[in-house]
């Protein structure tokens, strides 16, 4: 924006404090932007939904639909409305109207909600780590903090996303029938699968469109690693889980649905529709403002305590909960 090229700057030299024109532009990039990076990359619910930035703490996000001329969707009450377009030849004495389709951007207000956090570290403790391990305290605490904004934006989406889903609903026993040898038990197993076709299909007729991806709990995501069809993922799952909290893409079901395991949830598969190529068809939208702010250390001289402080502000909004649909998971 200033037309420097930051690849010249000295960046160890500049103090954070220090916000010139010149140093602001490195402070953003040895800060700011390598808190952006620990945070929103190992966000697992951003490849749920549509990501949809805001300049403004308050602002409108877009989604789209087709309408009819009297207001309905085209997704709604297509029985009734299956002579919708008929029409008769032109009459000047008695014309008749040619029913109409819209294209609509539909948009909603929504507000950034902040989260915050302040770490802290005594300049002993700074001091014998470094000397002892060659680790630096606070790039710790900064990487434990950004772990933590992770998982938190993770778990209220994923949340939300659950309380909000309308588009069907089935029912799984997960307590398989006594008796059975083990030839029985992976033909039992499958059921659980005809219930993912009974949600997609719940959906389908709502939406008209078919569900690409589930999250599910710890146990039933062991339960579908053993299900004919599921391939698994061919990067490391520890990878995946330490900077995420636990939640991470397991692989893929029957060559149909990208499968997601939440340990952090019980009793639920969420099954869902995300068109990561068009971000105005989905069924929530997350819109970063201030994604990742990182505060200069400051030192208290009373007590040599160093503290900084991240700060993240973001707006969420569920939009088409008939994109979404559970199985819910019963013992009897």
């Amino acid at each position: 924006e200033n037309g420097i090229n930051y690849n010249t700057l000295d960046i160890t030299k500049l103090e954070e404090t220090n916000q010139t024109s010149t140093t602001s532009i490195a402070y953003m990039i040895k800060t700011k932007l390598a808190m952006i990076g620990n945070v929103y990359p190992n966000m697992m619910s951003r490849e749920l939904v549509s990501l949809q930035p805001i300049p403004q703490p308050t602002y409108k996000i877009f989604y789209n639909d087709f309408k009819r001329d009297d207001g309905s969707s085209l997704s709604s009450d297509i029985h009734s409305k299956r002579n919708y377009a008929n029409n008769v030849e032109y009459d000047p004495d008695d014309p008749t109207a040619i029913k109409t389709i819209s294209f609509e951007i539909t948009s909603e207000d929504v507000s950034a909600s902040t989260k915050k956090l302040k770490g802290n570290v005594t300049i002993e403790v700074e001091q014998d780590l470094m000397n002892y391990h060659g680790l630096a305290a606070m790039g710790l605490i900064t990487g434990s903090m950004g772990a933590e904004l992770t998982r938190e934006w993770d778990r209220t989406i994923i949340a939300d996303l659950f309380a909000g889903a309308t588009g069907g609903i089935a029912y799984f026993n997960q307590t398989p029938p006594a008796g059975i040898t083990y030839g029985d038990r992976k033909v039992w197993m499958e059921t659980l699968f005809e219930k993912f076709i009974d949600v997609d299909t719940q959906i389908f007729k709502k939406r008209f469109r078919k569900t690409n991806y589930i999250v599910v709990p710890a146990d039933q995501a062991g339960f579908l690693e053993k299900m004919e069809g599921f391939v698994p993922d061919s990067v490391s799952v520890e990878q995946k889980t330490i900077k995420t909290g636990g939640r991470y893409f397991s692989g893929t079901l029957k060559n149909r649905w990208r499968v997601y395991v939440d340990p952090f949830i019980e009793g639920e598969i969420l099954l869902g529709y995300n068109n990561s190529a068009d971000w105005t068809e989905t069924s929530y939208v997350f819109s970063p403002y201030e994604m990742a702010y990182l505060s200069p250390e400051i030192t208290n001289l009373n007590t040599f305590v160093k503290t900084r402080a991240v700060m993240s502000r973001a707006a969420r909004k569920l939009v088409i909960g008939d994109l979404l649909g559970k199985v819910v998971i019963t013992n009897s």
